[in-house]
């Protein structure tokens, strides 16, 4: 049986943290993350401010991390989940589901009410937000606008 440990994400961690985003990004997601590119990404997440980030550690490897921050508004506050991923070595161990209600369970102790994010619109991450508790919002959508060259 795994030990599985939380740590805050420190700055010595983000190296570990970009290696497995870009693994994981570019091998289930069809990404092309460069170092460069995603190390920058993660670095602006974890210096936003009210960030909350965290690692998961299995045994003594980095099997995952969550990268988020709170969002205050006129009647509450909510924290924007902006990264949830498990190393391909640890996908179906339960791991993201465990460092998930950890993470609620963390932002609920620090005053959020609500946990809000966007997700890949597919059937695994429907099956895991799912089974999860969480729903689509029905009282937003997501909009984007693409500029051409």
């Amino acid at each position: 049986m795994m030990n599985i440990r939380y740590k805050r994400m420190e700055s010595p961690h983000l190296d570990a943290v970009v290696k497995l985003y870009i693994d994981y990004y570019n091998t289930y997601e069809g990404g092309c993350w460069t170092y460069d590119k995603a190390y920058k990404r993660l670095h602006q997440l974890m210096t936003i401010e009210d960030a909350l980030c965290f690692i998961q550690m299995a045994d003594h490897a980095i099997s995952g991390f969550v990268m988020g921050y709170f969002k205050e508004f006129d009647d509450l506050t909510g924290y924007y989940l902006e990264e949830i991923v498990i190393a391909r070595q640890f996908q179906g161990a339960h791991l993201g589901t465990h460092f998930l209600n950890e993470m609620e369970k963390t932002v609920k102790e620090n005053g959020a009410s609500f946990i809000e994010l966007l997700s890949v619109n597919d059937e695994m991450h429907s099956y895991f937000y799912t089974k999860n508790g969480y729903r689509n919002a029905e009282n937003m959508i997501f909009k984007c606008k693409h500029f051409t060259q």
